[in-house]
Parts: structure tokens; sequence; C-alpha cells
């Protein structure tokens, strides 16, 4: 009875063995050098051991001990950071003027309607989009309510990105084109209760983040408004968010308790209250340097004077988009095209003008003080694609004078804080989420190496990039 007993107790706990050992799966890198995330110095000869879709162990070969059955990847002479966190996109906007006929009236060729539908029923373009850019996390601070749904889907998607949304956005403007009767964009704060019941019904709906697009800091009546929609924002424990681009729009968005300022302070440089305000708030500065100008250049493709250049070896571009974007001449006939406003686009130089010096400057400055400074594109603006963006942006925050290691925790950690995420990802630490990008080049001596791009990892699972957009 005893040998009975014996065997069966040793045949469960074999199948609890067995059954343990099936569900766990072990992915080890190797031999890379490692930045984390946290702005901690790089670590050579790094090991980093998933199991699952979570990190395990982060450190040298003699702090990590490799479990029996990992698949192990050789990484040696390639270069790590976390994934990087696209911390101003939308995914309602296609990066042409079809999504804001505001800009340019193209509804005779792509009616409006019909866009909108299609983005909120394709979002998977864009999700192979950004992770094949290097991007496991977007934070989509303005859009038709249908986003904020994205967070629950694109979470339970191994092929998606991590979603923030913050839905629709409160104006002092009465609407836009881009609004439809079942469904907006911009939602007119005009009086207390509308505020109020924005917050409560976006905040039940589970939005990250509650966007003011535009603040009349000049008019005391809707200023009464922003307040009292920041206050139900502090009450529902959701926060603010302004696009705000003068000095005295960002100052009464901060004086309200935004914790993310999407835009760059713009016409005059930034003061002291300014950054004290931004401090006391622990606010998050998204420079948003190149996406102006990106306009401009696609107001140059649709007149025919140069196309959009889409630098993009690893093809992450989705297909519509590439087709949206050669067509663009189409519209060389089109009557925004004064004769006025073509002088202007032959003037411009996308060499020398894709951002301003007192963008720059203000940028450093916020750098200098210690403000914590996000990176984020603006993607879905015409111009200024969906993934690819993130290079040119990262790389003219450089030319600001921050350090490429610097640039790393902006475009991970500061990222993922942003948008509540920080306990999740943003840096490679121990029980958060297999999040990170392998590289060719040291990305920790020039940003621009960031374009080496060989592998992406995002939930834990890991795929070359040149592969993405082939799944």
């Amino acid at each position: 009875m005893r040998l009975l007993n014996f065997l069966l107790l040793f045949g469960l706990l074999l199948i609890t063995f067995s059954c343990t050992k099936k569900d766990q799966s072990y992915t080890v890198i190797k031999g890379a050098t490692l930045y984390d995330g946290t702005g901690a110095d790089a670590m050579h000869n790094s090991v980093i051991i998933i199991r699952n879709d979570e990190i395990d162990c982060v450190g040298k070969a003699e702090d990590c001990s490799i479990p029996l059955g990992s698949k192990v990847i050789d990484a040696a002479g390639k270069y790590i950071t976390p994934g990087l966190v696209d911390a101003h996109m939308h995914f309602f906007q296609t990066g042409f003027f079809d999504s804001r006929p505001d800009a340019m009236n193209l509804n005779e060729t792509y009616p409006f309607p019909e866009v909108a539908a299609y983005q909120q029923q394709n979002p998977q373009r864009y999700y192979e989009t950004y992770l094949c850019s290097g991007i496991t996390a977007v934070y989509d601070v303005g859009g038709m309510s249908w986003s904020v749904g994205l967070q629950e889907s694109a979470e339970k998607n191994p092929m998606a990105p991590h979603v923030a949304a913050a839905g629709p956005l409160l104006t002092p403007v009465p609407g836009a084109p881009f609004d439809l009767p079942s469904d907006r964009v911009l939602v007119q704060l005009d009086s207390e209760e509308t505020g109020k019941k924005m917050v409560q019904y976006m905040s039940a709906l589970g939005s990250t983040g509650i966007k003011f697009w535009g603040i009349s800091a000049d008019d005391p009546e809707y200023m009464t408004f922003v307040e009292a929609a920041a206050e139900e924002i502090r009450k529902q424990g959701n926060q603010m968010i302004a696009h705000a681009t003068t000095l005295e729009q960002a100052k009464a968005a901060l004086r309200n308790g935004t914790k993310l300022l999407v835009h760059s302070v713009s016409n005059t440089e930034i003061d002291e209250e300014f950054i004290e305000l931004a401090r006391e708030n622990g606010t998050f500065y998204n420079p948003t340097l190149i996406v102006s100008a990106g306009y401009m250049l696609a107001y140059r493709a649709a007149a025919d004077i140069e196309p959009i250049q889409i630098n993009d070896p690893n093809g992450c571009v989705d297909q519509r988009t590439r087709e949206l974007i050669q067509t663009a001449s189409q519209f060389k006939d089109h009557s925004r095209f004064t004769g006025e406003f073509k002088q202007r686009m032959r003037n411009f130089d996308p060499q020398t003008q894709m951002t301003t010096d007192l963008m720059l400057a203000n940028l450093k400055k916020l750098y200098d003080a210690g403000i914590p400074i996000v990176v984020g594109t603006d993607a879905g603006n015409p111009g200024t694609l969906h993934g690819i963006s993130i290079f040119d942006e990262i790389e003219m925050m450089q030319q600001a004078g921050i350090s490429a290691e610097d640039l790393i925790v902006m475009a991970t950690k500061n990222g993922a804080e942003s948008m509540r995420r920080l306990n999740d990802f943003g840096t490679l630490e121990r029980g958060k989420l297999g999040n990170l990008i392998m590289m060719d080049e040291d990305p920790g001596e020039n940003i621009s190496n960031m374009r080496s791009l060989t592998h992406v990892m995002s939930k834990g699972k890991l795929n070359e990039v040149e592969d993405i957009q082939k799944n």
C-alpha cells in the first residue's frame, strides 16, 4: 500500500513538473550591450532572460542563471534598448490630407466618412508599422471615441504595440470638418457642465487622459470651463493633456494641472515661471519638432513640387499609405494651391526648415532644467507617417544638444510613464514585459543608430523587423 501511495505521489509530482515545464517558455538574449532605459550606464556582455512574456532576469552572466531548455540567442556585437514609445500619435489620421479636410478638402476623391470608417476598422496595419519601427507602445492623444477601445484589443494582440488613448478633445472651437454626426474628434467646451460630462464619460470608457485642444488663456469665461473640467479630471483620477503652442496657453494649462504638454512653446522663449509650474506638476514636455514642416512636405507632394521621401529600408510603411503618398500629385490643380502658396512651398527647404531655432532652444532649456521630456511624433498628420517618423523626430531632438543616452530614456522610460504604464514597460527590469529592440550600431553614441534596428520584441515575442509586415 505504501509503495502504491508512493508511486501515485511520484506520478502526480511528475505530472505537475511536466505541466509547469510545458507552461514555461524561456528566451535568453546574451552578449549584447544593453541600455536598460533607466539612465544607467550601458551594460556590456549582458544577459536578459524572458520567461513567457515577462523579463525574469537582466544582468551579467554571473547574475542570471539560464534555465534548461531555453532558446538562447547570441547577440554579441548587438545593442539593446527597451522598446520605443511614441508618446503622441493619432489613429484616426492617415499621414495625408484625406483625414484632414480642414487643411485640404479631398472629399471628392476620398470621402471623409469612408476614410474615418476605414481607420476604425483597420488599425492592424499601423500596429505592424509601429512594431517594425521599434515602437512597442503608442499614446493616441486625441481622436474619435472608438480609439479608446484599442487599448484593450491591442493589449491582447501579440502583433500590436501597447496603446493608451485619450479620445475626443475639448476645445473652444465649434467643430471641424473631420467630425461626424455619429462621432467627434473635437467637442466644444461651451460650459462647465459640458466639460464635466465629457470628463466623466471618457473616464468611464477608460480613456488615458483628457486632452484640451487650444487654451483660450485670454478668455476669463472659457477658463472657468477649463478649471471645472480640470477639477473633474482630478476627481476621476484621470490626467490632463494640453495642445498649447504659446507661452501663455502653456502656462494656463500648467496652472490647471496639465501632466502632458504635447507641443513646443513656439512663440517666445520659455521663462522661469513655466519651468517652475512644470516642475511642480511633474509635467512631461513633448516638443513635436517636425510635424508642422510635415504639412509643408505633404503640400509640396500634392502640388507636384517634390514627392515625400519615405526613408523606410525595412518596408515598415503599409501599402495603402504608400499608395496614398505616391499618388499625391493627382491634386496638383487643387484650388488650395494659389500662386502665392505655391511660391511659399517652393521656397521651403526640407534640409534647413524642418523646425525652428526657438523650438530647439526651448527644448534645450527644459532639458537643462531637468523637466521630463518624451518623444512623440504627432504621427498621422499630413507628412508625418506612422512609425518611421520617430527616427526623424528623435534625430532633430539630438540637434537641440541632448545626449543620445538621455534620448534613449526619453523615448522609453519617460514615454511609458507619460502613458501611465511604467510599472509594465519602458525599462528593462525584472517583472516588466519583454519589450525591447536590437540594433547593429550603438544608439548611445549617436541616436541615428536607432535606424540600424534589426529585431523587435513585443510582449515577449521576438521578430526580425523585415518580417513584421509579412506576417
